[in-house]
């Protein structure tokens, strides 16, 4: 498995400033939350870009994460914000969240699936969040799978961020994975990332034990590109049991 903790690790400090610009997800997760009555799972939480929305909101949430420098972050913003008092950051794995309990809501954001490299691990971190969820609670997640244009327009090409951030991709790699260098105060970090077209995951999704309710092409509610490229939006629900 690829080790996303230490990819992260080298750019805690400026991870903030690298995504400040992504804003378009956040009112989606925290409607995610609405009618539960327990505690929210985030797995990946990172910095806390979801949870502490979600903490300001009124909910209780508990933070996953494979990084200590980023929940040590998460820990010292939700103290400023004085959320620290409804978020509970923990070490955590997508394939091994060693969380016990049930929940009615397990959100992944912001692509993080994207970072297990093959079926096997995607299965696996998506049945461990099934074994989280209450009967008929929720999984909500999002994913990503360049489109020609994308790959056309920014193949290798630096995007300089407002924040002063940059990144550089590499789609479409012979391994089939796909390179995100990351570029800030001196900081450096190379993302490894697995995408799959929008029918695969859906497919795993149903696999894992899951009803899908709705699958968006973006957070507004759009439809899937045909080709299974952009973005993907899932909401789905615990189902019985799993399928082979």
């Amino acid at each position: 498995m690829i080790d996303s903790g230490d990819q992260y690790e080298a750019i805690a400090e400026i991870y903030d400033a690298w995504c400040l610009e992504v804003q378009e997800d956040i009112g989606f997760y925290v409607g995610m939350a609405l009618g539960t009555e327990t505690a929210v799972v985030e797995l990946a939480a990172g910095t806390g870009r979801i949870a502490i929305p979600l903490a300001q909101a009124g909910y209780n949430v508990i933070a996953l994460d494979r990084s200590e420098a980023m929940l040590e972050l998460l820990r010292s913003k939700a103290l400023e914000s004085a959320t620290d008092g409804l978020i509970d950051a923990r070490i955590g794995e997508l394939v091994a969240p060693n969380l016990e309990g049930q929940y009615d809501r397990v959100l992944i954001p912001f692509r993080s699936l994207l970072h297990l490299a093959d079926d096997e691990e995607r299965l696996t971190a998506l049945r461990a969040a099934h074994a989280l969820l209450t009967p008929n609670g929720y999984l909500a997640f999002d994913v990503f799978s360049p489109t020609p244009a994308d790959v056309q327009t920014t193949q290798g090409v630096w995007h300089h961020r407002d924040s002063g951030a940059k990144e550089r991709a590499d789609w479409h790699r012979q391994d089939g994975t796909t390179l995100i260098e990351v570029e800030m105060r001196g900081r450096t970090t190379t993302l490894v990332l697995h995408p799959l077209p929008a029918p695969r995951w859906l497919e795993l999704v149903e696999q894992a034990g899951f009803e899908v309710v709705t699958a968006w092409g973006d957070f507004d509610g759009a439809k899937v590109r045909g080709d299974g490229a952009g973005d993907l939006v899932v909401v789905a629900q615990r189902a019985d049991s799993f399928t082979n």
